[in-house]
């Protein structure tokens, strides 16, 4: 099926995903009448190169995959004056209508319209936005990341406030454009896909970038692969001219406000940035190219927070720890737990020490490693008694070039090269110390496309173009590697760890995370390592016919991953293990994060892995056909029908697997030799236990992960009505069916599940209170082996698995808008519209083999019993190979689910959530001209998505629809201002040189961004009436005096959320302010200073949500990613 639907594809010579635009019209003679076979020329205004159509029997023409600039279109017919429309702006993805009315007379008269036509889209019904060279050249990007700019859109929410340099492979794709499609959004660049699984490739350069444009509703069936949101860059090209520049950017700490104000930490951003751009002819009319280089050097600030054991309690004194309340912090031997019924009781180390003899061993060595606090801490407990400043380092550069070659009149190509290279580094904040936390990484790119453009006649137009990316996008910090040895400072001759040590590329400190007030991370508990790349092949044929333009096509996509997610050593200290009591423990009043280390007492949240380096491949093949008929000359009909088809994951060894069969019985466990469950589970238990589960691993014959859909049908309709020339009402629907290398929950970046080629191994959950493994011996039963596919079906029996839904069924969004477009006075485009995106199928995860909760709500601590293990030692390790076999005691709680005999089955994948979205949007947008543009959005929405309330529901599978937490209002705008004095601007246009000087070539722009706060979400709590409050402040967002801590075995009844209890709103308002100064006839020098956060706004983190933290209910901190304000300047020679 896919070799056919590939070579189908390329028979039909298919295409998909154009970014170009579409310039069309009517022709007619004084009476009204159409006229036939009329001449039509396109010109690019600044290349020279044409194009030439001849309009129809319905006096039409239509020019396809054109650039965007700046044309001119003329008609000759013979007897009819010449007409010639001047000005004619063409953008990204734009459809321009140029209506002729030819005049009788000599052709050598001409006729010449200099109004630009009106930029109402009066042919399809897509939601689209474009900002053109003006605004991506001039608007303050901080980033320098031209993806960014699509936020100006008032739908547009970005997802991450983090890592949004051109560099990091997220940034472009974490945006929801009019509901949930973060990470799920096709990247155009050039018309080409640039997505390689869910990251983009490469983002060029500010100033190599012609276009961004975005649609929100892509009606048209040539767009797909998504969930809904399409984001285009167009790339500058070369013209008859040479053009360019060159430029540095600079920013420096002493021009800065603090960084954070809640830190007090003064800003350490230094940025160094140098380019040069340089569009020019190879051969005037025929050959241009475009080049673009841009380098950085640059400091990013960033903030640590730390609680940190004092000296006295590294001591093991806690004489002197306070609580929330200002009483001791009674620290609990979790050794001495007894349990009677759901009584609890521990005894208190004796004065509140932690005697020399109970320190663990392996605890010594981590806190003779441990920085110390550098403040007293805040409140009572010290929290966050160590704070600093820190950086990131980075070194990046940038290297593009694009070749375009005008054959002939009929035949156009181009060629571009595009790479990047990054390597960034994190400066050490703790002066020193072992356990200091290491983060650093390197993050490249590398793209090469091409296209060509054939007209085959001159109704007809042939496309077809290809594209190879590849990303580097990996962890590494050599200076902090370690040898295997060097693990025995830790664990002396115990290398319990040496048989997860060969998949890992390089070795570091132990990952060691401490909860205790705010959380202190030690080493480092995972990493990355990706470099996939994606290969892509498309084509189109496009033909006017009369009344109908119709194109037809299709598209071939291959992403081939390399990439593994290693998390060797993750040991995890909660105060719960050293409070007073396990159940539901107040861990504001006793317990402590550092005592529970010292101790080295474990839990079920420590574990050590062994990832491979995975290697999984997904094929996607796509075919569509559009129609775009013209009802009358007032009414476009557009209809379209797409088909996709993706084949399941797989991996070139068949590593990959495939499910648990639960139908098949397990042999050993039948009958008679049935594991005899104690007395205490079966009380309990609500259904006869199932020996059933039989692994199947992927073979020669089924090698996929699950079983491909083949349905994948995705109409598209849509009618446009031209009210007059100045207004169009739009109606639009569109499917967008989410590919499966984009669909939540594969983690196709390398935590795809590799069972028997991974392994697990998680520490003991404490039996009724009692831990049972330490951190100096951390797993004494051995570590779950990688074994491979020799198990056959016993893999995985004994402990947890996870596999894909087989019959996969990829979530489906219903896209709708109602828009309403007039031109208003002054060359501004007004839109409103209601738009509406209705989501089904969204994956979910559900465990098969949960236990049911409400059975704990009636019997209370009965199920934390601990009871003898029937399946200790019950089968060799080769037939029962997970750690259920090693316990000789457990809970009986592990004991009520449905196949005892595993942990938890996790599938993946399950498509059954639904979501809704609906807004009422508007924009506003000016091109520029007579010295100014600018572009407003408003955007009110609703959402609400299908989710578990809680663990009955989730035990149920009973999803209910609740609110979404996202902000409902949202406010942007952006303009530019050349100021009217000077030379070519409306006044002093002949000025003396010293006025030119001070008072000419001024200009500015800005870019305002509102957002409302987003709904805050509850975890279980008592709560007692509203919380809100009517004047929030940072040391009390909410009424915390309303919460409590619920009670163990008891629902939760407290909603997800509450109408009035918000985070903070984001204000933030960016400016520019430059000056140009002539230099020759054709070069100018800019000065341009530009203000971050120019009012250096504070826009905090969401409150603490913890009801047992000492910090609940307090903003303590920044918004990540979010500094006080910043001054950057640049230097830019223009030619």
């Amino acid at each position: 099926m896919p070799r056919l639907l590939l070579v189908f594809a390329l028979a039909v010579s298919a295409f998909a995903q154009d970014t170009r635009a579409r310039v069309q019209g009517l022709v007619k003679d004084p009476s009204g009448a159409v006229v036939a076979g009329a001449n039509v020329t396109l010109t690019n205004d600044n290349t020279g190169v044409r194009a030439q159509q001849t309009t129809n029997q319905s006096g039409q023409y239509i020019f396809d995959f054109v650039l965007p600039g700046t044309y001119s279109v003329s008609v000759e017919m013979t007897g009819f004056r010449e007409f010639v429309q001047k000005g004619v702006l063409v953008q990204a993805r734009g459809d321009v209508t140029v209506n002729a009315t030819i005049e009788l007379g000599n052709t050598r008269d001409v006729v010449t319209v200099e109004a630009t036509p009106v930029a109402v889209n009066f042919n399809t019904t897509s939601m689209a936005m474009t900002l053109d060279t003006k605004m991506t050249n001039n608007l303050p990007i901080i980033n320098r990341n031209p993806f960014l700019l699509v936020s100006l859109n008032p739908a547009t929410v970005t997802r991450s406030t983090t890592e949004q340099s051109p560099f990091h492979h997220w940034a472009a794709s974490q945006f929801d454009v009019g509901g949930n499609t973060n990470t799920k959004n096709d990247i155009i660049l050039d018309g080409s896909p640039s997505m390689t699984t869910q990251k983009s490739s490469y983002t060029p350069p500010m100033d190599a970038v012609q276009e961004v444009n975005l649609q929100q509703n892509a009606v048209d069936a040539e767009f797909g692969h998504s969930a809904g949101g399409v984001l285009s860059l167009q790339m500058k090209s070369g013209t008859n001219d040479f053009h360019g520049t060159a430029y540095y950017i600079g920013r420096n700490p002493a021009l800065n406000a603090l960084v954070d104000r809640v830190t007090q930490t003064k800003n350490l951003v230094r940025q160094n940035v140098w380019g040069v751009t340089s569009g020019n002819p190879i051969k005037k009319n025929k050959i241009f190219n475009f080049f673009a280089y841009e380098g950085w050097r640059e400091i990013e600030p960033r903030s640590s927070f730390n609680t940190l054991p004092t000296d006295l309690e590294r001591s093991g004194d806690f004489s002197q720890s306070l609580n929330t309340a200002g009483a001791l912090r009674t620290i609990y031997d979790p050794y001495t737990t007894k349990t009677d019924g759901n009584s609890v009781t521990r005894q208190p180390f004796a004065g509140n020490i932690i005697p020399a003899s109970r320190v663990d061993p392996t605890a010594k060595v981590i806190l003779g490693d441990l920085w110390k606090p550098n403040r007293p801490g805040d409140g009572p407990t010290h929290v966050n008694n160590f704070v600093a400043g820190y950086a990131n380092r980075y070194r990046y550069w940038n290297l593009s070039d694009r070749v375009d070659y005008n054959i002939s009149d009929k035949l156009k190509v181009f060629g571009r090269y595009n790479q990047f290279r990054t390597f960034t580094a994190q400066d050490d904040f703790t002066s020193g110390s072992r356990a200091q936390p290491v983060d650093g990484s390197k993050r490249h790119a590398l793209t090469f496309s091409g296209d060509a453009v054939y007209t085959l006649n001159a109704s007809t137009v042939w496309n077809i173009r290809g594209a190879y990316n590849s990303i580097v996008d990996s962890f590494g910090v050599p200076s902090a590697t370690l040898k295997p040895s060097d693990l025995g400072r830790f664990w002396g001759n115990n290398s319990w760890y040496t048989p997860y040590l060969a998949d890992l590329p390089d070795i570091y400190y132990p990952g060691i995370t401490v909860n205790q007030g705010s959380t202190t991370t030690l080493g480092k508990t995972g990493y990355w390592y990706q470099e996939p790349n994606s290969f892509n092949i498309e084509s189109k044929i496009s033909k006017n016919v009369g009344r109908h333009y119709v194109k037809f096509g299709g598209e071939y996509r291959k992403d081939r991953v390399n990439a593994s997610r290693p998390r060797p050593m993750t040991f995890t200290f909660n105060p719960d293990l050293t409070a007073d009591t396990y159940l539901s423990p107040n861990t504001k009043l006793s317990g402590d994060g550092w005592a529970t280390m010292m101790i080295g007492a474990l839990d079920d949240k420590t574990a050590i892995s062994s990832i491979p380096i995975q290697r999984p491949i997904v094929d996607y093949f796509s075919l569509f056909v559009q129609d775009d008929y013209k009802l009358t000359q007032k009414l476009t009909l557009n209809l379209g029908l797409r088909y996709e088809f993706y084949t399941p994951m797989r991996d070139a060894t068949d590593r990959i697997s495939r499910y648990l069969d639960l139908t098949n019985a397990v042999p050993e466990f039948q009958g008679a030799n049935a594991p005899q469950l104690p007395a205490e589970a079966l009380a309990l238990r609500t259904a006869a236990p199932i020996y059933n589960g039989a692994w199947v691993f992927a073979d020669s014959s089924h090698r996929g992960s699950w079983n491909a859909p083949k349905k994948l049908f995705m109409p598209r309709l849509g009618l446009a009505w031209r009210i007059d020339n100045q207004s169009a009402l739009r109606v639009g629907w569109a499917r967008y069916i989410v590919p499966a290398s984009l669909t939540d929950g594969l983690n196709i970046l390398g935590s795809v599940p590799y069972p028997g080629f991974d392994a697990t191994t998680t520490a003991i959950a404490p039996l009724q209170g009692v831990p049972q493994q330490s951190l100096s011996n951390p797993f004494p039963g051995g570590l779950v082996g990688v074994v491979g596919k020799t198990l056959g079906r016993y893999t995985n029996l004994g402990g947890p698995t996870t596999w894909y839904q087989q019959d996969f069924n990829p979530a489906v969004n219903d896209r709708f808008n109602v828009s309403l477009q007039r031109q208003l006075p002054g060359k501004v485009l007004a839109d409103i519209t209601f738009f509406m995106n209705v989501g089904r199928y969204a994956p979910y995860t559900y465990d098969l083999n949960a236990v049911d909760p409400r059975i704990g709500f009636a019997v209370g601590n009965k199920v934390n019993q601990s009871v003898p293990n029937p399946f200790y030692n019950i089968l060799p390790k080769d037939k029962f190979p997970g750690q259920l076999r090693t316990q000789k005691n457990i809970a009986v709680s592990e004991l009520l689910r449905l196949y005892p005999q595993y942990g938890a089955l996790t599938e993946t994948l399950r498509g059954g959530f639904g979501n809704r979205y609906k807004s009422l949007q508007m924009q506003f947008q000016r091109p520029f001209a007579n010295g100014f543009n600018f572009i407003i959005g408003y955007n009110y929405n609703q959402s609400r998505n299908q989710e578990f309330y809680d663990n009955v529901d989730s035990y149920t599978n009973s999803p209910t629809w609740q609110p979404a937490s996202n902000s409902r209002h949202r406010l942007t705008g952006a303009a530019i201002v050349e100021l009217p004095f000077g030379k070519g601007r409306k006044f002093m246009t002949a000025a003396h040189p010293v006025l030119e000087a001070i008072l000419g070539g001024w200009s500015t722009s800005g870019l305002f961004t509102y957002n409302s706060g987003a709904y805050l979400r509850f975890g279980g709590m008592l709560v007692d009436g509203d919380p809100g409050i009517s004047n929030p402040t940072s040391a009390k967002w909410f009424d915390t005096s309303k919460f409590k801590i619920l009670p163990p075995f008891t629902r939760r009844t407290n909603p997800l959320q509450y109408s009035d209890v918000k985070g903070l709103r984001f204000v933030n308002f960016d400016a520019t302010l430059a000056k140009e100064f002539p230099i020759r006839e054709r070069f100018k020098f800019e000065l341009r200073m530009e203000a971050y956060n120019v009012l250096n706004a504070f826009t905090g983190a969401d409150p603490n949500l913890s009801v047992t933290s000492p910090l609940f209910g307090q903003v303590t901190a920044q918004r990540a990613g979010i500094y006080g304000r910043q001054i950057q300047y640049t230097g830019r020679v223009i030619w």
